[in-house]
């Protein structure tokens, strides 16, 4: 009897049923998905980490012309358990170029800012992973791997031939793919890794130019007394870069965003979902009012009526979570994929994690269905006479009059009807303000990440364009020529182009900072043509003379230091005391920085990298004539790192292109999300409604208008939930997105980028335009019904 039941009810509401079916998929396929990729990021970097054989610290060193000071420092330091090093050849983005000779830099696919670390799989104390997570344990000669930059935005096809000049050695190589590197494969370390065959690296290191000049060393250090290493490896003066395992995580912090924004949003349509299931569920018992009346008429119990329609809801679930486990495994992987392209992230209980949630949904579905039937009890053979009507209303139903509206009648209708079922339109208003709202905290995230709001953030000065080149830091850092020098050379060849201006630069240096017990090395910041006051301080003052500092929060308090007390920094051999004066919010080396007075002189050789060139052009030139003249100059440089302000930001947080393509994602599911709940409703509507939308005809109300106030009724709930999500997008973004930008470094929160055009305009209007569409063709049935079916008692 209750398959005939059921059997019967998804003829009668095909729809309704359909409609609701795909929401169970959805449930369940966004919940497995959802779990499999908490499983899998909660402990994921850890796992990874250990994957990898990640040690407690890592330090790069310049080892060029025989220098061995850090073996011989590790092998005595007592603090250190063990370590481990790989040899290694730097190389820069000048010393790539395709197969005919062309430099790779000239067309962006290989124009990376650090030098890069050129390896041989032989030395791998580390163990590095293809695209399928498979460990790479050997590379064949005339192969590369590429990790870091080089893979994250990879412009390489598999086969493609490069060519790698150092010294006076050529090495041609064959591009094989991306490697997933733990220690340098984050989206925020610059330095990419090329891994070779063992051959071809002694090819490269047997040239004598390139031992003494390109040659170094990676070490991984396990340590019994963390304070005692970090103090004593400050007096080691050949280093590049040195981290512990805490920092190196934080570079991955843009994959972990993309991942807790997979999740947040995989989180939200699981509600969504739910929330059409408990609608649809109550909507069926209030409607289906005649035949509860007419079952307890003849005697049938409470229980038993209320189990029929367990076996309906049943039966949509276990068929909707069968097809949404199998959905949900490729959606799954496909998510995972989108958040950890460089990383080893596996789940290997997905498919019981799968089972469970179906399962789950299916408990939660009968437990819904359960609740609401509840409300049978109330029900009695009475209210299959009176139309579920009991007669009595003490109150007035609707605060509209329609004497004293200046409506028309379509909207009038419209409004009244949302009026008079406040609870019903409610529910739409949230789920439509849900979905709104995950779109517009994604733009205004990728906006941020692109805009020139987050420059202070990176310790730099506003000019009209920037020139990054790896190759004249280099021929600074190695003494070849000054800064000064470096200047002067790209002010010629501006000039010598009709484009005067003038260049200076943000310059980093490494230095230890010691307060007390604790020493810690920090990157110092110092602006060529600039003035301290120019920057923005959190707190204090700036400083101005020489033995003046300014500090960032975090570094202050991995010293315990405040502003007023006295640091001692060693510069070119000598410590000094230095007064902190102010504190200042840094996404530079994710937070842990210091500025110097601009009055400090310094020698070049002592820099650790300059971020980039700055021109500023004389004439002070429009945006227009700004963009012509950076096409000129990449021309003229035979590079593509030549950016406006906007450009410069995106480039340096690199992560504003994968948080626009989640966004892409987000605004298509919503969609589908928004328009099948418009469907799902006015399909309910469609069929409570019969006898009044039978009564409107009956009095000559033409088809037009009735489809045109049920249009209208989602088109005004659509805006109500664009006027919320436009209210609150804002401070929502802020109390979403602050703590990750924290995490960089922004510990007080950054401005946002809000574009009102695209926030305020273009996304309500396509999530208008989707729910009035969806609507209207839903709304059509109505021709369907005639004025007879007033008494339709079915």
């Amino acid at each position: 009897m209750y398959l005939q039941i059921l059997k019967k009810d998804l003829k009668r509401k095909k729809t309704m049923n359909i409609v609701l079916l795909l929401f169970v998929i959805l449930a369940v396929m966004f919940s497995a998905s959802s779990v499999n990729n908490i499983l899998a990021v909660a402990n994921g970097l850890d796992n990874f980490f250990k994957k990898a054989g990640m040690t407690d610290y890592y330090l790069i060193a310049n080892e060029t012309g025989g220098k061995n000071s850090i073996s011989d420092f590790l092998d005595n330091e007592k603090s250190v358990d063990n370590y481990k090093k790989e040899n290694i050849i730097f190389g820069y983005s000048d010393n790539f170029t395709d197969e005919n000779g062309k430099k790779l830099s000239a067309s962006g696919k290989a124009d990376f800012s650090n030098a890069a670390i050129l390896m041989s799989i032989k030395e791998a104390k580390l163990k590095y992973f293809d695209s399928n997570d498979n460990i790479i344990k050997n590379v064949d000669e005339g192969k590369v791997y590429f990790s870091g930059p080089l893979a994250n935005k990879s412009q390489f096809k598999i086969g493609e031939k490069i060519q790698i000049h150092l010294g006076d050695t050529v090495l041609e190589l064959e591009y094989v793919g991306i490697a997933k590197d733990a220690f340098l494969g984050g989206e925020m370390m610059g330095n990419p890794r090329c891994i070779l065959n063992d051959n071809d690296y002694k090819k490269l290191y047997s040239d004598k130019n390139v031992q003494k000049k390109y040659s170094g060393g990676i070490y991984y250090i396990n340590t019994n007394n963390s304070s005692a290493y970090e103090k004593a490896i400050t007096n080691i003066d050949n280093i590049e870069l040195t981290c512990d395992k805490s920092l190196v995580k934080m570079t991955y912090v843009m994959n972990m965003l993309v991942a807790g924004l997979l999740l947040v949003v995989s989180v939200c349509l699981i509600l969504v979902s739910f929330v059409a299931l408990a609608f649809t569920i109550k909507f069926t018992i209030s409607e289906e009012f005649r035949e509860i009346g007419v079952m307890k008429a003849i005697g049938i119990k409470n229980n038993s009526i209320r189990s029929l329609y367990l076996v309906k809801y049943f039966g949509i679930a276990v068929i909707g979570a069968f097809v949404g486990f199998f959905a949900n495994l490729p959606f799954s992987k496909m998510m995972l994929k989108n958040a950890s392209g460089n990383m080893v992230l596996s789940n290997n209980n997905y498919v019981i994690s799968g089972i469970l949630c179906a399962v789950f949904v299916v408990a939660v579905i009968l437990l819904f269905c359960w609740k609401c039937t509840g409300k049978i009890k109330k029900l009695s053979p009475v209210d299959a006479v009176r139309n579920g009507e009991t007669g009595e209303r003490f109150s007035r139903k609707s605060l509209l009059h329609l004497g004293k509206s200046k409506l028309n009648t379509n909207g009038f209708l419209a409004l009244n009807d949302i009026i008079s079922s406040p609870k019903q339109f409610s529910i739409m208003t949230i789920v439509f303000t849900i979905c709104t709202l995950l779109v517009m905290i994604l733009a205004n995230t990728a906006n941020t990440l692109n805009s020139e709001k987050l420059l202070y953030l990176l310790g730099t000065q506003k000019s009209d364009l920037y020139y990054i080149s790896t190759s004249k830091t280099i021929d600074v850092m190695n003494g070849s020529k000054t800064v000064e020098e470096q200047y002067k050379d790209i002010e010629k060849i501006l000039k010598d182009n009709n484009m005067s201006g003038k260049v200076r630069a943000e310059k980093m240096f490494l230095f230890p900072v010691k307060k007390g017990d604790k020493t810690i090395n920090l990157s110092a910041l110092q602006g060529d043509y600039t003035k301290t006051t120019d920057y923005t301080y959190s707190e204090g003052t700036a400083p101005e003379y020489e033995n003046e500092i300014a500090i960032t929060k975090q570094a202050a308090d991995e010293l315990n230091a405040k502003i007023g007390d006295e640091v001692e920094i060693n510069i070119d051999g000598k410590e000094k005391k230095y007064i902190i004066t102010a504190l200042f919010q840094s996404m530079v080396q994710l937070g842990k920085n210091i500025r110097i007075s601009e009055n400090l002189k310094i020698r070049d050789t002592d820099i650790n990298n300059i971020p980039a060139f700055q021109i500023d052009f004389n004439d002070n030139p429009d945006k227009e004539e700004i963009e012509k003249r950076k096409e000129k100059l990449m021309d003229i440089f035979g590079t593509k790192k030549i950016f406006n302000t906007e450009e410069y930001v995106k480039d340096m947080t690199g992560a504003a292109d994968i948080v626009n393509g989640v966004k892409q994602m987000v605004l298509i599911l919503n969609i589908i999300i928004t328009a099948m709940m418009a469907v799902l409703m006015e399909r309910s509507f469609i069929t409570k409604e019969k006898s009044e939308i039978a009564l409107m005809k009956a009095i000559g109300i033409k088809s037009r208008s009735i489809i045109a106030v049920h249009t209208l009724r989602f088109a005004i709930i659509a805006a109500v939930a664009a006027i919320i999500s436009i209210l609150i997008s804002t401070p929502l973004t802020k109390v979403c997105i602050d703590p990750i930008f924290s995490m960089m470094g922004a510990i007080s929160g950054i401005e946002y980028e809000i574009k009102p055009v695209e926030i305020f305009a273009v996304y309500p209007v396509i999530m208008l335009a989707a729910i009035s569409i969806s609507a209207f063709f839903t709304s059509l049935y109505t021709k369907k019904i005639k004025a007879s079916d007033t008494s339709d008692m079915e």
